[in-house]
This record gives C-alpha cells, sequence and structure tokens, in this order.
C-alpha cells in the first residue's frame, strides 16, 4: 500500500473563506453579520467562561484593549455576574446548590421517558 503525500496547501482567499463559513452558518439558520471573525469572539468568551483574565485572553489572540473590550468581550463584570449567579468567583469550580437537588421520579420520566430503560 502506498501512501499518497498531502495535496500542496494553498493559501484561501479572504471571499472564499467567508462564502464558506456563510454557508456553514446558514445551514442550520443561524444568521450572522461576522463571518470570519466569528470564532474571535466566541473563544474569547469561552476563555471567560474558564476563568481566564482578560490579559491573558487578549495576549492569545493578539488583540489590543480596544478590540478585545469592544468586540469580543461583554462588558460586563465577570466575576460579579457569576457570584449573583451563585457560581463562586475563584478558579474553575462552578458550584450551583440546587444541582444536588433530588428531583422526583414522575417529572424526570415526563423529561426524559426512556429515563427507566
Amino acid at each position: 500500500m502506498k501512501i499518497k503525500p498531502p495535496r500542496q496547501a494553498q493559501e484561501w482567499s479572504y471571499s472564499s473563506h467567508r462564502e464558506s463559513i456563510g454557508k456553514a452558518l446558514s445551514s442550520p439558520g443561524i444568521r450572522s453579520n461576522k463571518k470570519t471573525h466569528i470564532n474571535c469572539g466566541s473563544s474569547a468568551r469561552i476563555a471567560g467562561n474558564v476563568c481566564a483574565n482578560v490579559d491573558q485572553i487578549r495576549r492569545q489572540g493578539r488583540w489590543n484593549n480596544t478590540t478585545i473590550n469592544g468586540a469580543y468581550l461583554t462588558n460586563l463584570p465577570r466575576e460579579l455576574v457569576r457570584s449573583m449567579a451563585v457560581f463562586c468567583t475563584y478558579g474553575r469550580f462552578f458550584y450551583l446548590a440546587r444541582a444536588v437537588l433530588n428531583r422526583p421520579t414522575s417529572l424526570c420520566k415526563k423529561l426524559l421517558p426512556a429515563i427507566g430503560e
């Protein structure tokens, strides 16, 4: 068996990149005016969700303060929002007291009919 080398990498034009992202988003019905930079904002928010600080996120994306605060992150104070949502404000630990409640089996069966199988 002969292994073929990978095809020569080619530079992808901006318009081809934008068009392919647009098709991928429109297929499930997602509308967005941000096509080529859509992953920038989501990756910055995901990093924020795992408690990376703004300086770390800014350095990772090579953004200046104006760009990261104006375009990719919300202006909400993350620690305050986490504490108001009953999340701890330090580290990567998210504890919800209500998550340990025992739900009635009848409710679980209504939500997930195959739960007893």
